[in-house]
């Protein structure tokens, strides 16, 4: 509780100091520009230190973490005292000399700030995920040098009257700025621990900052047009800003939480889907470096001298290098990823062949045999007998249902679910639903009744039908006892508006949408007390949708909930075939059956 205070009071003074900085620069209430501009960047370098130094506080059961927060703490003394001597210089000299004891100040200050960053704990990489960072930061420090070198390096190089020694200082910033930038870039493509992420971004945004600060610098310096106190300082000022504020952000961490820890899995062997996530701005890297290096080297050539041709060839040169060398590390990145799910494939498929042939086969014979001791036909058994070999029955038979269950939800994946679809009436398709459920309605005391307007649909019988008792199903294992489970079917837009209603419990607005998921319930313990397997309403939803109509859920927490779909009439749209489903259709149905999502446009259109 303390240090969250003591970090407000500093968030407010920094707020306080920045403000007030901010307003000197626009409206200059004080006289004396060089002296008070040389005053504020200490000030702002101490803030800067007391935000690091409490984070590394807040990170001290975390010995990593809390050496990373030091060390970005003595960077920034070390440029403080750089400060220092520089405002000395500045207040005692109309023109200080250069370079002076502060550069090695504030040049430390870049070595501290790459210790900092090179100790940050990241998780074990390959040797093709180490190259394409290295690619990736020597691209970013390529693409940023362009600039660099037309503003700074370039006429540093070619400047007379200055010793080697200056030379030297004054091509170190502009080099330390873009080694630091790669380097913070490739810290935020690797995985690093969580609660470093938020920082991390606000550390790139300084070092961002200051790389356009010293770029600035440089070139008033070389033209003579730089003055302590000139705006450009409020560049530094904005990137000492951004460095406290990335200690603030810093949250205080327990000796085992989850967000200092790094995954230790080696990065490169993560599915196709999480590398995709991870480095989704990095393939933009080299289009975004290879169009600065072009734009800023083609544009300062014209009429300047100081830019001769080959430098612009060799950096055009190695610009183009560093992308084609990155896009063919993602080729075989891709080629990993694509032979990677290709025997993912071949599992599933050997799965499917042990689940079809080796798993159904033995239950039903297994299911067979517990029927004729049920029946008696073996001999009559002793009623703990009939009650245990009853409960087998349910077991095998909910165990059946879920193998039959998988491989349909696989079929649908795979696109082998054959419809055998035919013109039907839809009151047919109601019966015989209701008939395959009518004893577990008058066990469970709901009455089923039908309100049909005669309609025929272009669908295949067996797929509806099984859809239908998935739907009532269900509505019976929620219903109360001698309440109403209610099966309508009317008229929509060229297709058969099913429903199915019950008055149970209802669902919560916010699952209408994910029950429909795999494996997924409204309560966890209905798995145990009401049974069923989680996939009917996923695999219900996919015959709807292969069939080109959608499936919905609509309730009313407390007084019930209605299961809504459409099937398309016989002679509405696409003729009525057998075989197969199209590609638009199985597409919308592995959408439906994978996600449970159905676009929500379409669901007002069809409820209108």
């Amino acid at each position: 509780m303390v240090q969250l205070t003591r970090s407000r009071n500093l968030a407010v003074a920094l707020g306080a100091l920045l403000a007030t900085y901010l307003s000197w620069q626009l409206f200059h209430w004080l006289p004396g520009r060089q002296q008070l501009g040389q005053l504020f960047l200490p000030l702002f370098d101490a803030l800067a230190i007391l935000a690091a130094w409490g984070a590394s506080r807040r990170c001290a059961p975390v010995p990593a973490l809390r050496r990373f927060w030091r060390l970005i703490a003595a960077a920034i003394a070390a440029e403080l005292i750089a400060d220092v001597i520089l405002s000395s210089y500045d207040i005692a000299y109309n023109q200080p000399p250069f370079p002076t004891p502060a550069d090695a100040f504030f040049l430390s200050y870049f070595v501290l700030l790459l210790l900092a960053l090179l100790s940050i704990p990241v998780a074990r990489m390959t040797l093709a995920a180490r190259l394409r960072m290295s690619l990736d930061g020597w691209t970013i420090v390529l693409g940023g040098g362009a600039v660099v070198w037309y503003f700074v390096l370039g006429p540093t190089v070619l400047a007379t009257g200055e010793t080697l020694l200056a030379k030297s200082v004054s091509m170190a910033y502009p080099l330390f700025d873009l080694v630091l930038l790669g380097a913070v870039a490739v810290v935020l493509l690797r995985r690093s621990p969580a609660t470093l992420r938020l920082p991390l971004l606000w550390i790139a945004a300084a070092m961002l900052l200051t790389v356009i600060a010293d770029t600035v610098y440089g070139y008033g310096v070389l033209h003579d047009t730089y003055t302590a106190g000139d705006p450009v300082d409020t560049l530094y000022v904005l990137g000492y800003c951004a460095l406290a504020v990335a200690a603030l952000t810093q949250h205080p961490l327990r000796p085992v939480d989850p967000d200092a820890r790094v995954n230790e899995s080696a990065e490169g062997h993560a599915s196709g889907e999480e590398s995709a996530q991870r480095y989704r701005v990095a393939p933009w890297i080299p289009y975004i470096g290879l169009t600065v290096g072009f734009g800023v080297l083609l544009g300062a050539t014209v009429g300047h001298a100081f830019f001769p041709d080959v430098s612009l060839v060799l950096i055009v040169i190695g610009l183009a290098a560093l992308v084609a060398a990155r896009q063919y590390l993602a080729q075989r990145e891709l080629g990993r990823v694509q032979a990677e799910l290709r025997k993912s494939q071949r599992v599933k498929d050997e799965f499917l062949s042990i689940v079809g042939h080796e798993l159904r086969t033995p239950l039903t014979s297994i299911r067979g045999s517990l029927g004729l001791l049920a029946g008696g036909l073996l001999g009559e058994l002793p009623p703990e007998a009939i009650s245990m070999v009853g409960l087998a029955v349910d077991n095998t038979d909910r165990l059946v249902r879920l193998v039959n269950d998988i491989l349909d939800i696989e079929r649908m994946d795979a696109g082998h679910l054959p419809l055998e679809r035919a013109p039907i009436g839809v009151g047919e398709l109601v019966r015989q639903s209701a008939q395959a459920l009518q004893g577990s309605a008058e066990d469970a005391g709901v009455h089923l009744r039908t309100e049909i307007e005669e309609l025929t649909v272009c669908a295949d019988a067996d797929r509806i039908v099984q859809t239908l008792v998935n739907l009532l199903g269900n509505a019976i294992k929620f219903s109360p006892r001698d309440s109403t489970v209610t099966v309508a079917v009317g008229p929509g837009e060229e297709c058969a508006r099913f429903s199915v209603t019950d008055r149970g419990r209802g669902i919560p607005a916010d699952q209408l949408d994910s029950i429909f998921e795999r494996f997924n319930q409204v309560d966890a313990s209905d798995a145990r007390e009401k049974g069923g397997s989680g996939l009917g309403l996923a695999i219900a939803r996919g015959i709807v949708e292969s069939h080109g109509g959608h499936l919905w859920a609509e309730s009313t927490p407390g007084e019930g909930s209605s299961f809504c779909f459409t099937l398309p009439l016989a002679g509405a749209g696409a003729p009525c075939s057998s075989g197969v489903p199209s590609l638009e259709e199985l597409s919308a149905g592995l959408r439906a059956a994978g996600s449970g999502h159905s676009p929500a446009g379409e669901r007002v259109a069809v409820v209108q």
